[in-house]
């Protein structure tokens, strides 16, 4: 496996504040990653930290909130990550909310070749065309990243980031509503129960619509995981998967010579007291890792 880079991508522009005054607070998630000891246990490069804009909770409807400096951040991220993948390292981007993946959306599609995605997430296809509850990019990334949506989902004239039957969705709910779209737009969908009956399967299902192509990434939203194991997150719906599951998928996933990089979002400090739930997410990582360069 190539030397592991982490570079913090602390960005909470693409939420709804949780509470009137308040910010969301997984912009402090790669502190509670670091301190669990994730650099020295990876043996990963430290990148530093990409700095997020000041958070505005003011909205407009009609647009999404924060939308200007989340399109900077996400160009800025996506330079970061371009000088990283060519010097030949792989990334591991500790977020943040998942906007944040609009960065290695644009930078892969600004590289020669064509690019996968496997999203771990409880899936939420939301964008204007299917909602009225939008105006978070955190809640509309996959959709963005996949050529739905405004401003956002065409940075530097670029739609689709990432071609939709080029994208799986691992750990859906079984009950989501957008399910049904996202597929007809052509996302390859694995459901949480299926990742749950057989990880190895899901990841090797995945792996087959990914690995052919030039390379992939991996989005790890923290809320793919049941909210019974993690419930530190903005959005926490039953029916996730439990931490040896994803471990089991993640490092079937990152044994994968195709494999570019991994960014890691949602998590939130400020819903786990004592941050049981955001260190056991650090295992997983390393336990994942370590499979990985076990199997290669």
């Amino acid at each position: 496996m190539r030397l592991l880079t982490i570079l913090d991508a602390p960005s909470n522009l693409g939420l709804r504040p949780p509470e009137e005054g308040s910010v969301p607070g997984c912009y402090k998630a790669p502190g509670v990653f670091r301190d669990a000891g994730l650099l020295t246990r990876l043996g990963a490069r430290d990148a530093g930290v990409l700095t997020a804009p000041r958070y505005r909770a003011a909205w407009v409807p009609g647009n999404v909130r924060n939308e200007a400096d989340i399109a900077t951040y996400a160009r800025d991220l996506a330079d970061r990550l371009a000088a990283i993948l060519d010097a030949g390292e792989l990334p591991v981007v500790l977020g943040g909310d998942c906007s944040i993946l609009l960065g290695p959306g644009l930078a892969l599609h600004r590289r020669p070749g064509r690019y996968g995605l496997v999203s771990l997430d409880g899936l939420d296809y939301r964008h204007p065309g299917n909602s009225t509850q939008v105006g978070a990019a955190g809640g509309e990334s996959l959709a963005m990243v996949t050529g739905k949506g405004g401003i956002l989902a065409e940075l530097d004239g670029a739609r689709p980031y990432l071609r939709p039957e080029d994208t799986v969705a691992m750990g859906i709910r079984s009950y989501d509503e957008s399910a049904a779209e996202a597929a007809a737009d052509g996302l390859r969908l694995i459901d949480a129960a299926e990742v749950g009956a057989g990880p190895g399967a899901a990841a090797a299902r995945a792996l087959a619509v990914v690995e052919p192509l030039d390379g992939f990434w991996i989005h790890l939203d923290a809320d793919v995981l049941d909210p019974a194991v993690m419930p530190a997150v903005d959005a926490a719906d039953p029916g996730g998967i439990s931490f040896d599951e994803l471990e089991a998928v993640l490092g079937g996933l990152l044994a994968s010579p195709g494999v570019l990089g991994l960014d890691v979002t949602i998590y939130d400090p400020d819903r786990d007291p004592g941050f049981a739930a955001g260190r056991r997410l650090a295992d997983v990582l390393v336990a994942a890792f370590g499979a990985a360069k076990t199997s290669a």
